[in-house]
């Protein structure tokens, strides 16, 4: 009898968990720990479906068994709807015309620099506009000299160790806070005669509550200049946010802008080890993740083709690449 008390328990107790972490747009969510457990929100749902599973398969005996079987159904479709949406194409997308312009992300983790094969990631996969993210600045002038054919111009952040690396000519380059304790590199581009606003960026990891704050107060303020500005625009980074998460959405809402993910999947860009390293503990649990933090987000007068996770080479983060058509702006209404 107690036993089947604790199966009952365990069961509804993770039932009604599960059905709350499947809100994603939850007040909740706003909350540090629960929001880092967020992270592994592809994974509740997955565990959702196996105690479904589990549920139908088995048959336990246990109070308002129907009822238990309706609660973990509906958390399934919330997981569902929070990621499936990010699989559906978009019609704005099949605007035609427009001028092709191939842009990447990438965090090297400076831990990992290897010259040699970050060169060769790049020169595999030619973007007009590369973002390298973490790199120092030793580390990032010595990739710029390997690959200076490719990219003319170049600018270095003074804070945020972020580079922005072109085959475009740099009208303005700038290097600003927006009054957070975060800095972001801040550019405009000439594009064929078309000026672009690119921004590239790196909040902070949410490893305390501190970071989780100041995360998301870059994101904030981000969120706002993406709003503010009239000139086409691009900002890219590793956000250290998932694609589903509250306040990635926000973003999104806040700024205006949009994902190049939507429409074109997920495309989980942390943790990798492709080079076969020993990984530490913390490493191997980091591994299982397999998560969106890597983001593109452009303009709504941008058409998205393409969009693909790259191989990590020696990084922990996969590049994210997207095939992009800067559209003429009356052409986006």
């Amino acid at each position: 009898m107690w036993s089947r008390m604790l199966i009952t328990l365990v069961l509804w107790l993770s039932a009604i968990a599960l059905l709350l972490l499947s809100l994603s747009f939850a007040p909740w969510y706003q909350i540090w720990l629960v929001e880092v457990m967020g992270g592994g929100y592809l994974w509740l749902a997955r565990l959702t479906l196996l105690l479904l599973l589990g549920v139908l398969v088995v048959k336990p005996k246990v109070p308002q068994r129907g009822m238990l079987i309706g609660v973990l159904a509906i958390a399934l479709g919330f997981y569902a709807s929070a990621t499936l949406t990010w699989y559906i194409p978009r019609l704005q997308d099949d605007r035609m015309g427009g001028i092709p312009l191939t842009v990447m992300t990438y965090n090297v983790n400076y831990q990992l620099w290897d010259a040699a094969a970050v060169t060769e990631q790049v020169r595999a996969n030619p973007a007009e506009l590369f973002g390298l993210v973490e790199p120092s600045a030793e580390q990032a002038a010595e990739l710029r000299e390997a690959v200076q054919d490719l990219y003319p111009h170049y600018y270095r952040a003074t804070g945020g160790r972020v580079s922005l690396f072109s085959r475009y000519p740099l009208l303005e380059t700038a290097t600003l806070n927006l009054g957070t304790a975060s800095h972001s590199l801040f550019a405009t581009v000439d594009v064929d005669g078309r000026p672009l606003r690119v921004v590239v960026t790196h909040p902070v990891p949410p490893i305390s509550r501190q970071h989780f704050l100041r995360r998301n107060q870059l994101i904030k303020v981000l969120a706002d200049y993406g709003a503010e500005q009239e000139m086409t625009t691009i900002i890219m980074g590793d956000f250290n946010t998932t694609s589903w998460s509250r306040y990635f959405n926000d973003f999104l809402r806040r700024s205006g802008l949009r994902s190049v993910n939507l429409g074109h999947g997920l495309n989980p860009t942390w943790f990798y080890n492709e080079t076969g390293r020993s990984l530490s503990r913390r490493e191997q649990i980091l591994q299982i993740l397999k998560i969106p933090i890597d983001h593109i987000v452009v303009s709504q007068d941008i058409s998205v083709d393409e969009v693909s996770a790259l191989s990590a080479g020696v990084s922990d983060h996969r590049p994210l690449l997207a095939k992009l058509r800067l559209l003429q702006q009356n052409s986006a209404n």
